[in-house]
């Protein structure tokens, strides 16, 4: 037990001293805190609400059809990359794309939805 506290006190004893050297050393205008998912890339500087990204530096507004749209020619390349032979649009609408088109089966629909990326819906 007598060990378990020698080791606890000696532990604590490094962090207060970590902190008070760092602290000396820290000024109010230095200290930063975030919290970042997804990662980096450049977003650009600006001000305002959106911080400048809405047709500012740094903004890539994708495609004709837009940001968080399913893209027709997107919807192709992802039913031909899952082996549909002969793929084409059917229907768009603002909440599916449909793609037709043949597999060893036969006839084969896949529909995407109409959001970013073009996640499969359904295949059959």
């Amino acid at each position: 037990m007598t060990s378990l506290l020698k080791t606890a006190l000696v532990a604590l004893s490094l962090a207060a001293a970590g902190l008070g050297a760092s602290a000396t050393t820290a000024s109010a205008s230095d200290l930063r805190f975030g919290i970042v998912i997804g990662g980096g890339g450049y977003h650009g500087g600006g001000s305002g609400w959106n911080g400048g990204h809405h047709g500012g530096p740094g903004w890539h507004g994708g495609p004709r059809y837009g940001r968080g749209v399913c893209a027709p020619g997107h919807a192709l390349q992802k039913a031909r990359g899952m082996g549909i032979r002969h793929a084409r649009i059917v229907d768009v609408n603002h909440r599916v794309v449909r793609v037709d088109g043949r597999d060893r089966g036969g006839h084969v629909r896949a529909v995407f939805a109409n959001d970013r990326g073009c996640p499969v819906v359904q295949v059959r």
